[in-house]
């Protein structure tokens, strides 16, 4: 296994991973190529190690390794269930983003993909029910040990990394379940968390009447884990302290909205609403929400279409960037630019229901083993 330092060289590494923000000026050629490397994605990353024993020591440092997981980046591709109950993956470029093993058959049994969070994804046995964490991009798992309650497949769950990493070599993550009470009704909630730091789960105190949260919906914010709920809410817990919310969505002037869906832009926590336009310029209408403190601001406006493909589009869980993904209910996904306004297709093979569960995926090389 590389050394983290380089031999001898981590101070330095730390701090050319720290430039990867910065102006080309001044840069020391190493640097240059340093910065270079950040901005490559993983399955690059993997065969670049081969180039020379310098390269190597760079892309396997654990410095390295965190500065290119926390870098923006447009996601890799999505992870679903096919029609056939098994794991799924379309990448957007399969030159860049395909998986060595798309199937995750490297894990002890089929599993369902709950989550995902800079390149790591925790799964669920579907014979054992116990929960895995893995980076597809390395075949690199761990599995953690069984709950204390009982997480039936009503559970839902947020994945959420820890900064800065305690450990020199491994990813220290949360695994937060929100998990329906069954010696209770009206949709009590109970919330147990898993830490890599505590290496156990922990149980909330708390039970919440929270109504039905909608299945795939939770992204982590700020350390919080974050859910849509049936009554036009988002659920929000911290579960370092144990604190909740529950919030109605923005109001918007779109009479008629037909689909909604939260996410993360720049670590704050969005609303992006779509509905069916009746402009001949447009198919479909939508808008992007980002929370600020305790109000609501406008992030993007923007008009899709016209055409059959982007009619009646519904948004995806957005993860940390400045692209919007939308889903024609069929096999079509785009990815849209807010910016730039650049729009990207991804051909799915998914069941032709809204109701299919789409987990984004950005390939890094975290480690996560113990």
């Amino acid at each position: 296994m590389q050394d983290d330092d380089h031999g001898g060289r981590g101070k330095e590494v730390e701090e050319e991973t720290a430039e990867w923000g910065r102006d080309y000026k001044g840069m020391t050629r190493q640097k240059v190529v340093h910065r270079i490397l950040l901005l490559l994605p993983a399955k690059s990353l993997l065969r670049f190690r081969c180039v020379s024993r310098q390269w190597n020591g760079i892309i396997s440092s654990n410095s390295f390794v965190h500065a290119h997981a926390a870098a923006p980046r447009l996601v890799s591709g999505l992870l679903y269930q096919s029609s056939q109950g098994t794991v799924a993956y379309a990448a957007f470029c399969h030159a860049t983003a395909s998986l060595p093993d798309p199937s995750l058959s490297f894990l002890p049994e089929p599993v369902a993909v709950k989550a995902s969070a800079r390149g790591l994804l925790c799964c669920r046995g579907r014979f054992s029910l116990m929960y895995y964490v893995c980076n597809p991009a390395t075949a690199v798992w761990v599995s953690l040990p069984r709950p204390r309650n009982l997480h039936n497949y009503d559970t839902e769950v947020v994945l959420m990394i820890d900064d800065p990493p305690r450990s020199n070599r491994v990813s220290e993550f949360r695994v937060v379940c929100a998990f329906p009470r069954v010696e209770r009704i009206d949709h009590v909630r109970g919330f147990e968390t898993f830490s890599t730091d505590l290496w156990r789960w922990v149980t909330s105190p708390w039970t919440l009447r929270l109504g039905r949260l909608l299945p795939g919906s939770g992204v982590a914010v700020g350390g919080r884990a974050c859910w849509r709920t049936t009554r036009n809410t988002v659920i929000m817990y911290d579960p370092r302290d144990e604190k909740r919310w529950e919030f109605k969505r923005p109001k918007r002037d779109l009479d008629g909205v037909t689909w909604w869906e939260i996410g993360v832009i720049e670590e704050q926590l969005s609303v992006a609403y779509a509905k069916v336009a009746s402009t001949p310029e447009s198919s479909t209408m939508v808008e992007v929400m980002v929370a600020d403190s305790d109000s609501w601001s406008l992030r993007a406006a923007f008009g899709v279409g016209p055409g059959s493909r982007e009619n009646n589009l519904k948004p995806l869980r957005m993860e940390g960037d400045e692209e919007l993904l939308l889903w024609d209910g069929q096999r079509h996904i785009l990815g849209r630019d807010m910016v730039g306004r650049a729009t990207r297709l991804l051909v799915v093979d998914a069941p032709a229901t809204f109701s299919v569960e789409f987990v984004p995926y950005t390939a890094t090389l975290l480690h996560v083993k113990r």
